[in-house]
């Protein structure tokens, strides 16, 4: 009776192992071949980077992107006056149902004056985004304020006017940004300004 006892519950155990094998799940993870960008964004993409509503650092790296793709000019030179600001709305207005027309904006102080980046980015629409999203908005509005940009009708473009979509990925940015950085992007216009 012991031996059938323990025989039985080796059985059992082969069995169970068997069966867990089978179940077992890989995890398969998908590659792609990045595009060559002479910038990393890895800091900036990094979930893990706890300054993410820094948007000095966008910046930071628009210049630096600049700088190593196309050899300057230095925009933190031709540009010294900073306005780089978070706008809030108010409770009133959400309780309103007031919706913004736009993600972030650049103003007239800045794309009609070389030496000032003016650009407001709306905090509640920025958290929604994720981090690919947030780059992809931070050069559209550099795009506005430093190149005179007006918008670009191809969806595929940074200066294209609509809220990125969720689905891009990294390649799609470095391809849509060496094509500002260009000026190559399919109808570029420049914002008029007076005296200009």
């Amino acid at each position: 009776m012991k031996k059938f006892i323990i025989l039985t519950l080796f059985s059992f155990t082969v069995i169970a192992c068997s069966k867990s094998d089978e179940n077992q799940v890989e995890e398969v993870v998908e590659e792609f071949e990045q595009i060559f960008s002479c910038t990393s964004y890895d800091d900036l993409l990094d979930p893990q980077n706890t300054d993410q509503d820094n948007l000095m650092q966008y910046w930071t790296k628009f210049v630096d992107d600049v700088k190593c793709s196309r050899g300057g000019p230095d925009y933190s030179e031709r540009n010294p006056s900073l306005n780089i600001f978070f706008e809030y709305r108010s409770p009133a207005q959400i309780a309103a149902g007031v919706t913004p027309d736009h993600i972030a904006y650049s103003t007239f102080s800045g794309y009609c004056n070389d030496s000032r980046v003016n650009v407001g980015v709306l905090y509640t629409e920025w958290t929604e985004k994720n981090l690919l999203q947030r780059l992809w908005i931070m050069y559209h509005e550099f795009g506005h304020d430093v190149y005179k940009y007006e918008h670009s009708n191809d969806p595929a473009d940074i200066m294209y006017p609509a809220s990125t979509r969720s689905d891009i990925d990294l390649n799609d940015f470095i391809a849509a940004k060496d094509r500002m950085f260009k000026r190559s992007f399919t109808g570029i216009k420049y914002i008029s300004c007076p005296g200009e």
